[in-house]
């Protein structure tokens, strides 16, 4: 999953550095409101990328002292500092630019420049979609994109989907804008075109912001994943219950995992512990591919402490302002 989510970020970087110097130079060329706003637009993807690659190499850091459970959140947070930029440089300045085309107008020029520009943009954005989609699908294992999407627990590959996608349908609306504006000799159009732009890019940030927020605050492991600790509390010969279950993702693979599990009041307490150990490396097993424990907990519970009705399930509903508890 790291690789696939390295690959993606550096397609999409390399791809959104030809396009700012491409776009640049159309928008001085020809003025137009919407090419200033694309040229914002892959200022903003850029600089994105960047801070993707940059949170993915944080995270990579080994456990210290300040920092025992390691630096996996370090992903979490760059991808909402990029929901930021996306929202503020790409969506804000694109609307500012449409709002500046209505109040102070003036005619386009050098069309067919601002064309080639688009078409060229519109082949590197897909060419860096395809790699994107790509990674998605094989994270996707053929799941049901709404399940899929409650259990993400890496935003990496999201993002650069969505920032694609996104840049993609831009270049349409600019492109629509530009064809407009010179067929009317109405500026106008084209500010529309900023507008719309950026009210995709403000749309595009608010759901990843919501996204991260989300996952800042830590989310449970995915159903799947509680599923497979339950089962092999369930295969100890020694536990009578699982009596509750906590888990925490600190990182896009890294989990916490907390368990109280009960046991027979006469087990002497070196069994405990062998049963325990047993737990420990059975969960590791089972997790395997899944995603990777790097703290397992396990609590003896009392006699008479009732085994655990089935824990809820990680959120069934989109990502919003309320954390999903662990």
């Amino acid at each position: 999953m790291a690789e696939e989510s390295r690959r993606a970020v550096i397609a999409a970087f390399t791809g959104n550095i030809a396009l700012v110097v491409l776009k640049a130079i159309a928008a001085a060329i020809t003025g137009s409101a919407a090419m200033l706003a694309e040229t914002l637009h892959s200022i903003a993807d850029t600089g994105n990328q960047a801070l993707l690659f940059l949170g993915m190499r944080l995270a990579a850091r080994p456990p210290d002292e300040t920092h025992p459970l390691g630096h996996g959140r370090d992903v979490y947070f760059w991808s909402f500092v990029v929901s930021l930029l996306l929202f503020s440089v790409g969506g804000g300045f694109a609307i500012w630019e449409a709002v500046r085309t209505f109040l102070h107008p003036h005619p386009n020029e050098s069309y067919t420049w601002a064309y080639g520009v688009l078409a060229g943009a519109f082949v590197f954005e897909g060419a860096s979609l395809v790699v994107g989609a790509r990674a998605f699908r094989h994270a996707k294992h053929g799941r049901p994109l709404r399940e899929y999407l409650r259990d993400l627990r890496d935003p990496t590959i999201l993002v650069v989907v969505l920032e694609d996608s996104a840049a993609l349908v831009s270049i349409v609306v600019a492109g629509t804008g530009l064809a407009l504006s010179q067929r009317t000799g109405s500026p106008y159009w084209d500010g529309v075109a900023s507008g719309i732009i950026g009210v995709i890019l403000i749309g595009i940030a608010v759901f990843l912001a919501f996204d991260s927020y989300s996952l800042l605050l830590g989310e449970t492991a995915s159903r799947e994943a509680i599923d497979r600790i339950r089962a092999v509390v369930d295969g100890e010969s020694t536990a009578r219950g699982l009596v509750d279950v906590r888990t925490l993702h600190i990182g896009p693979e890294a989990l916490f995992i907390a368990l109280r599990v009960r046991f027979p009041p006469d087990l002497r307490a070196a069994d405990v512990e062998a049963a325990a150990t047993r737990l420990k490396a059975g969960i590791q097993r089972a997790l395997e591919g899944v995603t990777r424990c790097d703290l397992i907990v396990i609590e003896p519970a009392s006699a008479d402490a009732a085994t655990a009705v089935r824990a809820p399930s990680p959120r069934s509903t989109p990502r919003g302002p309320a954390p999903a508890r662990a």
